[in-house]
């Protein structure tokens, strides 16, 4: 039963690992390839009105973005290199001691982000210049830890000095989620006022959820002395928990079987995007709705400013779900080593829940949750230069609804590009999370898009606290392009 116990959790080590180094990240690369006039369908990520701004009639593909970032854990980013040829890493050390990775120690609390989304499909058709649709159909799943405290990271190492003992440590507003589903999207968008050089689209896009895992810890506050390496005296403690996942709660760990695959989509929900988007346009023609798709009028502009509300909504989850509520204000004992005989999850939690209650069974607070998306509000404004030249200056900032949520970091993204029909090249510059700075690129050619907003880290330059990269097959149809050989932009005056 031991064995067991240690083999998860070197099973969760493990995946701690994967996570930092070896996914790279959705939460920057998810914005990849949105600012572009011939964004079409790419924009529904950041601001389903830019459907009727967009340069394009019409498109369909698919993209992958993946990625992760962290402020704890590092890599020389010419490591990368070594590994890939089955090379010996750098030597990291902490007071003495060898690791497989850097550690940035200081008294900070620590953040991770580790984000993976997977379009199936995103599509969008603008059928007269001033009426677009759209679908979209994702995999993604997000895993976020704020303010995680910065003693719990370090007792991780083996090599602290012993003055990090028997000393008291205070955390407030620890929040960590994980949440897996999967969407089917459904957008609008329509221009709703054209007088003057005036424009503004409004654009909304309503989706069906399906959730298969959700994870939340909600750590209100905790007061503690770390006796040692094992053991803590706990002063107060103010905690939530809630998990769905498809896990045989019952299963005994020695067995390693803990898949319940008659539990995978464990909750419903639903969701939406809103947007809406003001261009100051380069003329003060009026825009008269085209007869066909195709000739349907590109919209220049000065400049452009966009503002959008970003997955609000949420998931139920009620089946494979446990709640669980910790509160405590007098003085318990926790050894770690406490948990180390349990049989299965259900016993574990048995045996923690005793540690603050007379009865284990007190901490119990249910059987299902609302957990929420990751909502952002964000804001876009988009220059026009000069001939195919724009600078765009999008801001992303977390908004936490509900009790349980998913997270995304903060982001302040600016990106000068070139762009034109069959190539776009963007140079984004990323303050991520407030605290880090990124130089990024991104190329498109024709109907291929790959993109990073970190490129140091594939060029091997400095140390990499995480990676992101995107790529994309997106098929594009442009306005004032017909098939057929007779339809063109002449058979509309306002084409330009």
């Amino acid at each position: 039963m031991i064995m067991g116990a240690k083999n998860i959790v070197r099973c969760f080590v493990i995946a701690v690992l994967m996570t930092l180094f070896v996914c790279p990240d959705k939460a920057s690369a998810q914005f990849i390839g949105t600012s572009t006039n011939y964004a079409g369908s790419r924009a529904l990520a950041i601001n389903p009105s830019q459907m009727t701004t967009s340069f394009v009639y019409a498109d369909f593909g698919l993209n992958l973005g993946v990625g992760a970032y962290n402020d704890f854990a590092y890599l020389h980013a010419s490591d990368y290199y070594r590994l890939l040829n089955g090379e010996n890493p750098s030597d990291y050390y902490v007071n003495g001691r060898r690791y497989d990775v850097g550690f940035l120690i200081n008294s900070k609390p620590k953040y991770v982000y580790e984000t993976l989304d997977f379009n199936l499909l995103s599509a969008m058709y603008n059928k007269d210049g001033k009426h677009a649709f759209g679908i979209v159909i994702n995999n993604r799943a997000y895993t976020s830890a704020k303010r995680v405290p910065w003693e719990v990271l370090e007792a991780s190492l083996k090599s602290i000095d012993s003055t990090f003992f028997d000393r008291n440590y205070v955390s407030k507003n620890t929040r960590i989620s994980l949440m897996a589903w999967s969407e089917v999207g459904l957008s609008y968008a329509a221009t709703i006022l054209d007088y003057d050089y005036d424009k503004v689209d409004f654009g909304i896009t309503a989706k069906g959820l399906l959730g298969y895992t959700g994870v939340s810890l909600n750590l209100n506050k905790v007061d503690k002395d770390i006796v040692d390496k094992n053991t803590s005296i706990i002063h107060s403690l103010d905690m939530t928990a809630a998990m769905s996942a498809p896990v045989d709660y019952g299963a005994k760990f020695v067995d390693g079987e803990i898949f319940n695959p008659n539990s995978i989509v464990n909750g419903f929900g639903l969701g939406f995007d809103i947007g809406f988007t003001y261009t100051h346009k380069s003329s003060d023609k009026l825009i008269t709705a085209a007869k066909h798709a195709c000739i349907a009028p590109k919209i220049n502009y000065h400049w452009r400013l966009g503002v959008s509300l970003l997955d609000v909504g949420a998931i139920r989850f009620n089946k494979s779900a446990k709640v669980y509520k910790f509160l405590s204000d007098t003085d318990k004992t926790f050894d770690v080593r406490d948990l180390e005989g349990s049989e299965d999850f259900e016993d574990m939690m048995d045996r923690l829940s005793g540690v603050f209650y007379d009865d284990p069974s007190d901490a119990d607070a249910g059987s299902k949750f609302l957990m929420g998306l990751p909502t952002a509000l964000s804001v876009q404004f988009d220059y026009h230069l000069a001939k195919n030249v724009y600078v765009n200056a999008t801001w992303i900032q977390p908004l936490r609804l509900l009790r349980y949520s998913s997270r995304r970091p903060a982001q302040v993204v600016v990106e000068p590009r070139f762009e034109s029909r069959y190539f776009d090249l963007t140079m984004p510059v990323t303050f991520y999370n407030y605290e880090k700075i990124f130089l990024g690129a991104e190329l498109r050619l024709a109907f291929l898009t790959v993109g990073t907003h970190n490129i140091f880290n594939f060029l091997g330059v400095g140390e990499s606290y995480g990676l992101d990269a995107y790529v994309a097959l997106k098929f594009n149809f442009y306005k004032g392009k017909c098939f057929g050989g007779r339809r063109d932009a002449c058979w509309n005056a306002n084409f330009k």
